[in-house]
């Protein structure tokens, strides 16, 4: 049994046509690009999300918060929008569970040695991995947030948040980043002109 949260876009009906998010006014930071772009308050994770569905935001949504707007329930074809969708408990029938305890990645803000929060130039491994992502804020572009223009150096700095004991941080080898570092500087090396 598992908690069901609302989406207030009912899956079967929706076709992922795009004309909610087109119509939609509030513009919020994308999570998934690191804030490095933004998207709608109704929106599909990911441009490689399955199944390819749009959901709304219910924090940021201009209906759901201030009680206004409802432009994605005017504009939806399929009369897909749910505005008075409800938690549910859903029960499962399923053949195996995998428990995954997942990771936070390390947030810089707070604690900033290296001068995240003074420059936009200087981002952590998960936001590089979306500047050269295809589907990425860029295109898969390697440019600097500032001005859109290619680097000529990159640094890389290892071990931000771990091997220290500042709060937030973890006091132990995380074990992936030197691979991940390495990858990294391949991948910009293939997306460089020079």
């Amino acid at each position: 049994s598992l908690r069901k949260h609302p989406r207030f876009v009912d899956m079967d009906k929706c076709i992922a046509c795009g004309l909610c998010a087109e119509k939609c006014p509030k513009k919020v930071a994308n999570e998934y690009d690191g804030a490095l772009s933004q998207r709608k308050a109704i929106y599909v994770k990911y441009a490689q999300a399955v199944p390819l569905k749009y959901a709304i935001d219910a924090d940021h949504c201009i209906f759901l918060t201030k009680g206004k707007c409802g432009n994605c329930k005017k504009v939806c074809p399929t009369g897909a929008i749910n505005y008075d969708e409800k938690p549910q408990d859903v029960t499962l029938q399923v053949g195996a569970v995998i428990l995954s305890s997942g990771c936070d990645p390390y947030d810089p803000k707070g604690h900033d040695n290296f001068g995240y929060e003074k420059s936009k130039d200087i981002v952590t491994s998960l936001e590089f991995e979306r500047i050269l992502s295809s589907s990425g804020p860029y295109g898969g572009h390697l440019v600097r947030p500032s001005d859109k223009r290619e680097p000529r150096k990159i640094a890389w700095l290892q071990c931000i948040g771990s091997r220290d004991v500042h709060i937030g941080a973890r006091g132990y080898c995380s074990s992936v980043c030197c691979t991940y570092a390495i990858k990294e500087a391949m991948l910009a090396k293939e997306h460089c002109k020079d």
